[in-house]
C-alpha cells in the first residue's frame, strides 16, 4: 500500500515563499522529499535553504539543476552550504536539460551530455570528499579548487535520467535517479533495466540506491482529474526535443500512434485538437490523475515494478504550455488556456492531502 515515505512533492510554478510553505506542510503531512526545480519560476537553492530552515525531517531536493547552469565549483559551494544548513538532508539533483535551456539561456554549448554529467559527478565527488581538485576533462575543467567546508556527510546525488544511456550512468555513478513521466512499461523494460546495467558495470548492487519517477498530477475528489490532467499528456507526449524518452515511455505503454496523431495535430497549429486526441486510458497510465484511491494505486504499482518512490507535481487542471521554444507553432500560442493559479494551489493542496483523502 503507498505510504507517504515513498512520495515527494515538486515546488514547480509557486512563487518562492508559497514553496517554502508548501514544503513545511509536506514535511507535516509526511512526505518523503521537498523537490525545487530551476526552470524560470526561482532557482533552486534559494528556496531550498529557506525550506531547509523551516524544516527538520523532510529530504531537501534540488529537482533538477543543470549542470551548465553554473560552473562545477560554484555547484559544490552551494551545494555544501546547503548540506550543512539543513543538517545533511540535501538530495543534489542534476541534470543536462534541454539543449535549448543550455544554449539559449545559459550561453553554453551543449555537447557529449552522459560525458559531461560523468566529469560533473566526478569533480562534486572529489570537492564534497575534502580533496584538492584538478580536473581536465573532454568538456569540463577545474584547476586547484578547493571546499574549505565541514560537511555532516556528503550530499546524496542523484541524476535525472529518462534515455536508457543516462539510466545507466546513474545506476554506475550516482546514489539515485529521477526520471519523468515514464509509463509503467518503461519503468519495467527501460529504466531498472538500465540501472542494473550501469550497477554491474562499477561492481556494486542497488542496494541504497533510490530510483524515483516524477509525474504531473492531478488529484481530485472523484476521476475528473484525468481529463483535466490531459494538456499535461499532450505536451510531455510531444516534447522530443526536451526528452525523446516521453514519447518511447507512451509507446511502451501502447500509445505510440496516438502519440504520433498528437504529434500531428501539435505541428498543424492544433494545441486543443491534439488534447481532444488523448484517450483516457492514456492520460491515467502516463500520470498521476484522477480520485485519491486511483493515484495511490497507481503509486503503488510503480512501488512493484521496482522504483523506491514517486513524486508528485501537482499540476494546474486543464492547463498545458510549450517546454521550449519551437515545441508549439508560434501561431497556436493563441489556443494556450489561461494559467489557472487558484487550481493549481487547489492541486498543490490536494497533492499533500494525498492520503487523508478517501
Amino acid at each position: 500500500m503507498a505510504e507517504k515515505s515513498d512520495t515527494g512533492l515538486l515546488m514547480t510554478a509557486l512563487p518562492a515563499a508559497l514553496a517554502i510553505d508548501f514544503a513545511a506542510r509536506a514535511e507535516d503531512a509526511g512526505f518523503r522529499t521537498a523537490w525545487f526545480p530551476e526552470i524560470t519560476f526561482a532557482d533552486s537553492f534559494g528556496p531550498a535553504t529557506a525550506a531547509a530552515l523551516r524544516t527538520s525531517r523532510i529530504a531537501i531536493g534540488t529537482g533538477v539543476v543543470g549542470i551548465w547552469s553554473r560552473s562545477a565549483v560554484t555547484m559544490a559551494l552551494q551545494a555544501a552550504t546547503l548540506q550543512q544548513l539543513s543538517n545533511g538532508r540535501l538530495v543534489l539533483g542534476l541534470g543536462v536539460q534541454a539543449r535549448g535551456y543550455v544554449e539559449g539561456w545559459h550561453g553554453q554549448r551543449y555537447e557529449k551530455p552522459v560525458a559531461a554529467m560523468r566529469e560533473f559527478v566526478a569533480i562534486l565527488r572529489s570537492a564534497f570528499a575534502g580533496e584538492l581538485v584538478t580536473h581536465e576533462g573532454d568538456v569540463f575543467s577545474v584547476r586547484n579548487f578547493h571546499l574549505d567546508m565541514e560537511l555532516p556527510a556528503p550530499p546524496k546525488i542523484v541524476i535525472a535520467a529518462n534515455g536508457p544511456r543516462m539510466t545507466e550512468l546513474a545506476g554506475e555513478i550516482a546514489d539515485g535517479t529521477i526520471g519523468w513521466f515514464q509509463s509503467l512499461e518503461y519503468v519495467r523494460d527501460v529504466t531498472m533495466p538500465a540501472l542494473r546495467r550501469g550497477a554491474e558495470r562499477s561492481g556494486r548492487s542497488l542496494d541504497g540506491f533510490e530510483a524515483t519517477v516524477g509525474f504531473p498530477t492531478v488529484v481530485t475528489a472523484d476521476d475528473s482529474g484525468i481529463e483535466l490532467a490531459k494538456g499535461q499528456a499532450m505536451m510531455y507526449a510531444t516534447a522530443l526535443g526536451s526528452a525523446p524518452a516521453y514519447r518511447e515511455s507512451a509507446r511502451a505503454a501502447g500509445f505510440g500512434d496516438v502519440a504520433d496523431a498528437i504529434g500531428e495535430r501539435v505541428r498543424a497549429g492544433d494545441l486543443r485538437g491534439a488534447v481532444a486526441l488523448v484517450p483516457d486510458e492514456m492520460a491515467e497510465r502516463l500520470l498521476m490523475a484522477g480520485s485519491a484511491e486511483r493515484v495511490r494505486s497507481r503509486i503503488d504499482a510503480y512501488r512493484d515494478a521496482g522504483l523506491d518512490a514517486v513524486h508528485l507535481l501537482p499540476s494546474p487542471p486543464g492547463g498545458y504550455y510549450p517546454l521550449y521554444e519551437g515545441h508549439f507553432p508560434v501561431e497556436s500560442l493563441s489556443q494556450l488556456p489561461e494559467f489557472d493559479f487558484a487550481g493549481l494551489i487547489r492541486s498543490f493542496e490536494n497533492a499533500i492531502d494525498l492520503y487523508e483523502l478517501s
